[in-house]
């Protein structure tokens, strides 16, 4: 009896120990499937952060040459300013006005990167290097919505000034898409150019201008930078 007793015992642990391996087995098989789904669906994330951005890159610098030309003519009539002018550049400074009215903006999208954030993805994320980049790009790009409300707000400006001190129809028939004449009132922009108000509304945007084009170049390098670590090996 103490034989057979030993040998069931045997037994016992034996089966016992074959079902923790089997378990055991199953684990690790169930580990090794979810690090791989994970993989996987990582390495869509990545693709899809990498396609987000390039796109974005690319109306960055579309929208770039835009800002340059805008703050060319902005400088042009910068340059205008004097105590005397000729009749022969009230033309010419309306068509100049009508050109630096528009306010560049650029409307990244962020679709891929607030649905991480949403869902928790973001922390997933193996590059600690790529996640500290994501969140220096969601900084600075709160930051770059500030400055385009400001460019914004100066074109307003500027606007509003047009309305009262001078001609807003005159600068308007200057533009292409409009099929009207200039104002038949005694009216012209030309004593802008000797209004020291008007002067610092498009100081002011000029500024802003020139800190929208060095927010950008900043830009361009953060997603540089992002492309380079989202990109497939």
């Amino acid at each position: 009896m103490e034989n057979k007793t030993g040998k069931y015992f045997k037994y016992a642990i034996g089966e016992i120990i074959l079902v923790v391996i089997g378990i055991l087995i199953a684990l690790q098989i169930n580990n090794w499937n979810e690090a791989r789904l994970e993989g996987i669906q990582e390495q869509i994330t990545l693709a899809n952060l990498n396609e987000e951005f390039q796109d974005n890159l690319k109306d960055l610098d579309s929208i770039n040459l835009d800002l340059l030309k805008v703050t060319h003519k902005m400088e042009l009539l910068f340059s205008m300013f004097k105590e005397e002018n000729s009749t022969d550049n009230i033309k010419s400074l309306d068509s100049v006005i009508g050109s630096i009215l528009t306010s560049p903006t650029w409307k990244p999208s962020e679709f891929v990167l607030n649905d991480l954030k949403s869902s928790g993805g973001l922390s997933k994320l193996k590059s600690n290097k790529l996640k500290k980049l994501l969140f220096q790009w969601t900084r600075f790009f709160n930051q770059m919505k500030e400055t385009e409300e400001q460019m914004e707000e100066t074109s307003k400006d500027i606007i509003d000034f047009l309305k009262i001190n001078g001609s807003l129809r005159n600068v308007d028939a200057t533009a292409k898409t409009f099929n009207y004449e200039p104002s038949r009132l005694s009216i012209n922009n030309l004593g802008l150019l000797q209004n020291p108000e008007f002067e610092n509304h498009i100081d002011d945007k000029l500024f802003v201008l020139h800190e929208t084009k060095a927010q950008f170049a900043i830009s361009k390098q953060l997603i540089s930078k992002i492309l380079e670590e989202t990109s497939a090996e």
